[in-house]
């Protein structure tokens, strides 16, 4: 009988931990990991396809940003949801299929992980895509219209990317590389993070 009393607030003890446990992994913000990124330079006859952006999902998103390594501490405060991320090197006039595919790829990513508490926004501010005057506020706007007001979004760019109306309407905060040449452009994308 002694046995029995003495395992009965040894198994509550447990079972609290394990509760407190969930019940903190619960309470974790769930924050998105999206963009794609592109200086984009209209005088150029070439065009940028869908594969210049070089694309990642998922986990590998995670290798954009040596910040949210797996012994990080930014890693463990929230559950971090990477969507697509794609990056080009400075090109020409991103092509409208393109535009239309990675964007309706990283809507769909997004809408199969609802609900957000936030999404982190990583651009460049500079891409020019055939026929759409701005890409990024467009982009966002979707984004917006999908995750809804109440998910906090913050951007972070280029310092000479345009922050369009829709782009500044759409977002939280935005947080631009401070140096050029871009030395910071890593632990800005951090700050973005953490702010």
């Amino acid at each position: 009988m002694k046995k029995v009393l003495f395992s009965i607030p040894i198994l509550l003890i447990i079972i609290s931990t394990g509760c407190n446990t969930r019940r903190a992994q619960k309470e974790l913000p769930r924050i998105a990991i999206a963009g794609i990124a592109i200086e984009s330079s209209t005088f150029s006859p070439a065009v940028s396809h869908e594969d210049a952006f070089r694309a990642r999902t998922g986990d590998e998103v995670f290798t954009y940003y040596p910040f949210m390594s797996p012994d990080s501490g930014i890693i463990n405060r929230a559950v971090w949801l990477p969507t697509l991320r794609g990056h080009a090197m400075p090109g020409g006039i991103v092509t409208r299929e393109a535009y239309e595919s990675l964007v309706t790829k990283t809507l769909n990513m997004l809408r199969e992980i609802l609900p957000l508490d936030g999404l982190f926004f990583d651009i460049h501010g500079a891409m020019s895509v055939q026929g759409l005057d701005d890409p990024e506020g467009d982009f966002l706007v979707r984004i917006r219209e999908l995750v809804g007001t109440d998910v906090l979004i913050s951007t972070s760019m280029d310092l000479h990317g345009n922050v369009s109306p829709r782009l500044a309407q759409n977002t939280d905060m935005i947080t631009c590389y401070r140096l050029a040449p871009h030395e910071d452009a890593i632990e800005s994308k951090k700050r973005a993070v953490t702010n």
